[in-house]
């Protein structure tokens, strides 16, 4: 019951999700080079693509009619500070189907695509997300867009598993560079990343006589921080496979949802691309709640016994959670998703049991539960808004509870309304 409780929301939240990211435009000024190499200025339907897109909206003005282009329809586009061409263009698929192979060879198709212009000069870099995630990198050579080619694979000798790399990559820009005398140990220091192999061209340019060269600025990783504080509503239940379980009394006991109040820091780590939509949200907080329950086993006034459960947690939380921003008005809406886990810096676990038999009255304090969970994790979900520095979100969290008893299950649910504040 409850994997399919987390199930559904699980699924709302991803057709939330998708609606959203679906469902955005943002028409910003641009240009297309049509075929016969006129520039055409306009709108472009700009998603800060994470990965090249196949296809682009354009307008000429707010109110004309949208035009979409695909590779090879245009000559180029141009937006903000990107720069895409349209080329056919070859990509190694050797190891989309079943991870990293065996194989050192490659395994070329074709594909049409807009590249995205890294650096433009005598010497040209071109980068190209394709719709497998796979990162590729280009040299404009003897007019055409040349691969430059890399491949991890696994090879096996002797019964031990040796994970290598074919680097052809390298050999490509030695000839690429020829016309320069850069020292070996630059090309064999290079890894196949954006930021190494810009390097290189940056220290070729720089070795060059001066040439107007057009690089295009790396977006960085965006860190947001500050302090958030609210109210949380928590309930507890405890529920028993069996009433011949020596925990039944407890599964019969109603507890009183607790209302406390909650706070701490967040970090908030924006990913580049897709508009800063996305990003790894953190949070350290303090939370806790109290309970107090009783219940009754009455035989007559002479025979019955009264037990009054106490029950105090407090926690020290680490949340982490994936968030996505769209815009709502002149607010940014958000959602969250994740995890959360929290450690117990403070127990209250008492059971007042008091027993009547006839002339025999006792009081008696003993623990509710001899063995309980000093970590608790859940899951959690959440929507709000921001406005400026200021933000206020509705979450709901799910967790595990107190309980270390397999036959004794246990649940919190906390709803929680947090005000946050950025620095």
């Amino acid at each position: 019951m409850k994997n399919s409780k987390y199930k559904t929301l699980f699924v709302l939240f991803g057709l939330i999700f998708s609606l959203f990211v679906f469902s955005q435009e943002n028409f910003i000024p641009g240009y297309i080079i049509q075929q016969n190499g006129d520039t055409v200025k306009g709108l472009i339907n700009y998603l800060n693509w994470e990965k090249n897109p196949n296809q682009i909206s354009f307008k000429e003005t707010k109110s004309s009619n949208i035009k979409e282009y695909k590779p090879l329809e245009i000559i180029a586009f141009s937006v903000l500070d990107e720069t895409y061409k349209s080329a056919i263009v070859k990509v190694d698929q050797s190891n989309i189907k079943y991870g990293i192979s065996s194989d050192p060879e490659f395994e070329f198709r074709t594909d049409t695509a807009f590249v995205l212009t890294i650096i433009q000069g005598s010497k040209s870099l071109y980068y190209y997300c394709d719709r497998n995630r796979q990162h590729n990198f280009y040299i404009y050579n003897n007019s055409n867009y040349e691969l430059l080619e890399f491949k991890e694979f696994n090879r096996i000798h002797e019964g031990h598993l040796f994970h290598e790399m074919n680097n052809r990559y390298i050999g490509q820009l030695i000839l690429y560079f020829q016309d320069c005398h850069i020292k070996e140990s630059k090309f064999q220091n290079i890894s196949y990343t954006l930021e190494s192999i810009e390097k290189l061209f940056k220290y070729y340019y720089s070795q060059m006589k001066p040439e107007v060269v057009s690089v295009k600025k790396k977006e960085k990783t965006k860190v947001e921080v500050g302090v958030i504080g609210g109210i949380c509503m928590t309930g507890i239940v405890f529920t028993s496979a069996s009433e011949l379980s020596a925990f039944d009394y407890i599964t019969k006991v109603k507890f009183d949802k607790d209302l406390s109040l909650t706070g701490g820091v967040f970090l908030n780590i924006v990913l580049p691309r897709n508009k800063g939509k996305w990003s790894l949200y953190n949070e350290l907080l303090y939370n806790s709640y109290s309970f107090d329950g009783f219940y009754s086993d009455f035989n007559n006034s002479n025979y019955y016994q009264n037990k009054t459960y106490k029950l105090g947690y407090y926690y020290l939380k680490m949340n982490n959670m994936i968030r996505f921003k769209f815009p709502v008005g002149k607010f940014q809406g958000f959602a969250n998703a994740g995890f959360s886990n929290g450690f117990v810096f403070k127990e209250v676990n008492r059971d007042i049991v008091e027993t009547k038999f006839y002339s025999d009255h006792t009081i008696v304090e003993n623990k509710v539960l001899e063995e309980t969970r000093k970590h608790e994790q859940g899951l959690l979900f959440g929507f709000g808004l921001i406005h400026k520095r200021i933000s206020a979100e509705i979450r709901y969290e799910a967790g595990t509870g107190i309980s270390e008893y397999t036959y004794l299950g246990c649940v919190t649910n906390r709803y929680n309304l947090i005000l946050g504040y950025r620095f």
